[in-house]
């Protein structure tokens, strides 16, 4: 499938991967990750311009993005009346989709992007929950600008060594993964803790405004 893909943008550059990341976007079964290499092992081959083709790869994840969500949003509740939808919204997708979004809230579609076969669902879902629009191009937008830039640089340094970067990133994107839970649980404690305190000390302000005011009251007879 890699060589067939390469052999694809090759002959199309920057039309082939605008395409591919656009068909990535509607639930081809291929990983994104892939059209960004190959466009960036290219751009190290003198095939296409780094930066054209860098821009026309970020365009092209960004837009099948919000593709998939304006589905969504279109669709609405009646999302799961539709063949693409299905085929996007498989019963253990979906429970899994249900699970990311109780866990993370909007920060999902950040880590959505990282974790395959879940992007699209996850996009779809965020677009029949009606999520502003706004709030998921933030987190699109934020996931993209680490994702994209990452693997195709990758690629153009690694060169024609992109069989050895491919072997690392099949055990790298797992690290990378784990890292981000549990930045996000870490985020999530710090909330909670800080959450509490402010709790307790407003608490407490409470208390001492209420003791202060009894003490006037008490005081005032003794000054008359």
């Amino acid at each position: 499938m890699f060589e067939i893909v390469q052999a694809y943008i090759a002959e199309f550059t920057y039309a082939g991967i605008f395409l591919i990341l656009l068909l990535c976007g509607f639930g081809l079964p291929l990983p994104e990750d892939i059209p960004i290499l190959i466009s960036g092992y290219l751009a190290y081959k003198g095939t296409i311009e780094i930066w054209p083709a860098l821009a026309v790869t970020a365009a092209g994840v960004l837009i099948g993005d919000i593709v998939i969500y304006s589905l969504g949003r279109w669709w609405g509740p009646r999302s799961s009346q539709h063949r693409l939808a299905r085929a996007m919204m498989t019963p253990g997708r979906m429970a899994k989709v249900e699970k990311f979004f109780s866990r993370h809230g909007k920060k999902a579609i950040f880590f959505g992007r990282f974790v395959a076969g879940l992007r699209a669902p996850l996009f779809l879902a965020a677009g029949v929950m009606r999520m502003p629009l706004r709030v998921f191009l933030g987190m699109d937008m934020l996931a993209a600008a680490l994702s994209v830039p990452s693997f195709f640089f990758l690629a153009f340094y690694f060169g024609d060594e992109l069989d050895t970067l491919r072997r690392m990133l099949g055990t790298t994107k797992d690290v990378l993964f784990l890292l981000l839970g549990a930045a996000g649980a870490a985020y999530a404690l710090r909330f909670f803790i800080l959450r509490r305190r402010n709790g307790a000390l407003s608490a407490a302000g409470k208390e001492n405004g209420v003791l202060s005011a009894a003490s006037k009251e008490n005081g005032s007879p003794a000054s008359s």
